[in-house]
């Protein structure tokens, strides 16, 4: 009966999907904290003969790749390609690569996607949008999903007062578990934030206090600390006095509420941080010595789950090392880990090169640096790939967005980064005279 309904909702997603315009598809994965909340947090699963995949945060943004890659132009997909980071995709094709070793093929198949998703969104995200309207239009949706689940975890922690009271943490919320929750807000608070360094908006800053305090009462110590990192790299990289001073007089406060709402002890315990690790330390020394054994390839995609069998029956349902630097290790060797460390930096450099191109759209600019360092702080101690479609899915589109803005003001300057052909520049001028059309 399950797979019956899974495919019902495929096919009428695929219809849907079908009938939206191209600059606004990847809108559909966006609303995959919507579809939770309508079918009560419950995940869906379509087999696909190998492996499960969930229906909303795996066969959906799949389907919503292929669906928009294939009408994108020849030009389109060669133009994304190249302005894109080379050292990520290196990384991404090894790990691919070490399926061919793993004894682990489901789950490592769907690690993989997991780790490519985003990535291929942003492909296409480059492509999707041609003007200001799209982008606002991106926000405005962005920012309706976030007040239905923020109304939605609101009703959970006022209902469930005592229970945060007691246990020091929200223990269930719109898109199933706290970790996943405070993710949500982590991405949508630092979207938030930056919108109001550029324009100040009293709708936009409420929305972000609401946000801020659920992010705490979800009391999960790395997505906040995350949160945190990016908020102050955003503040420091606007290069204004006044938000400097708003921006840090911020953080105070949030550190403050930390400190009188019931999930204090999850940060503090006593007169000192709380560095309760939940067992973590015991189960990443059990990853990391038999890492260590391993050859300097690694055991494969997904071989970590493999792995953790004894530690899932035994101590813990964690099934990954709550550390994405020791999985790869762990499944790729040192050659992935490597690859891994010059991806992200790959990411951030050409994150910094774009921003130089683009004078005004500062949470675009921001979002080009911002993403690689909160995504390599939340690695240190966290299954981040697993919340890739509340996290970095959405943050990878906007630096897609960023991307395709500075290429095209560089192209209009002079300045492009790529020598274009003759059919590249005659379709770019077509795209632009459409949007100043439209």
């Amino acid at each position: 009966m399950n797979d019956i309904l899974a495919m019902a909702l495929l096919l009428a997603l695929l219809g849907c999907i079908s009938k939206t315009p191209r600059p606004y598809t990847i809108l559909w994965t966006f609303a995959t904290p919507i579809f939770y909340i309508i079918f009560g947090a419950k995940s869906i699963f379509i087999n696909l003969g190998f492996t499960e995949v969930e229906l909303f945060s795996g066969v959906l943004p799949m389907a919503v790749c292929l669906m928009t890659w294939a009408k994108l132009s020849p030009v389109e997909r060669r133009r994304a390609w190249r302005y894109s980071p080379k050292l990520w995709w290196a990384f991404l094709g090894y790990y691919f690569i070490s399926l061919m070793w793993s004894q682990n093929i489901s789950t490592g198949v769907r690690t993989v996607l997991e780790i490519a998703l985003p990535s291929i969104l942003y492909l296409v995200a480059f492509n999707v949008i041609q003007n200001d309207f799209h982008v606002k239009r991106y926000y405005q949706f962005m920012m309706w999903i976030n007040v239905i689940v923020a109304i939605f975890d609101l009703y959970t922690a006022l209902t469930g007062w005592q229970t945060i009271k007691d246990y020091g943490a929200m223990t269930d919320g719109a898109i199933g578990y706290r970790t996943v929750v405070a993710y949500f807000y982590v991405t949508m608070g630092t979207i938030l934030m930056m919108r109001m360094m550029e324009k100040f908006d009293w709708k936009i800053a409420i929305l972000y206090l609401v946000d801020v305090l659920l992010l705490l009462l979800s009391a999960s110590r790395t997505p906040t600390i995350v949160f945190i990192a990016g908020s102050l790299i955003a503040i420091v990289y606007r290069r204004n006095i006044r938000f400097t001073i708003i921006g840090v007089v911020v953080m105070a406060i949030l550190v403050g509420l930390i400190f009188i709402l019931p999930t204090r002890h999850k940060f503090i315990a006593g007169e000192s941080v709380n560095m309760s690790d939940s067992g973590r330390s015991f189960f990443q020394k059990y990853f990391e010595d038999k890492a260590n054994e391993g050859p300097l390839w690694g055991y494969g995609a997904g071989g970590s789950e493999v792995y953790a069998a004894w530690l899932v029956q035994h101590v813990t349902l964690v099934g990954a090392p709550h550390n994405e630097y020791l999985r790869i290790r762990f499944d790729g060797g040192k050659i992935g880990l490597y690859l891994f460390y010059l991806g992200l930096a790959d990411i951030f450099v050409r994150g910094l090169f774009w921003g130089r191109g683009l004078k005004e759209y500062f949470p675009l600019r921001a979002i080009l640096i911002m993403t690689p360092v909160m995504f390599a702080i939340s690695c240190t101690n966290d299954n981040t790939f697993f919340y890739f479609y509340v996290f970095t899915q959405y943050l990878f589109v906007f630096m897609g967005f960023g991307a395709r803005i500075c290429y095209e003001h560089r192209v209009l300057e002079g300045k492009e980064l790529m020598i274009l052909d003759e059919e590249e520049v005659m379709e770019l001028k077509e795209e632009l005279s459409l949007a100043a059309a439209t």
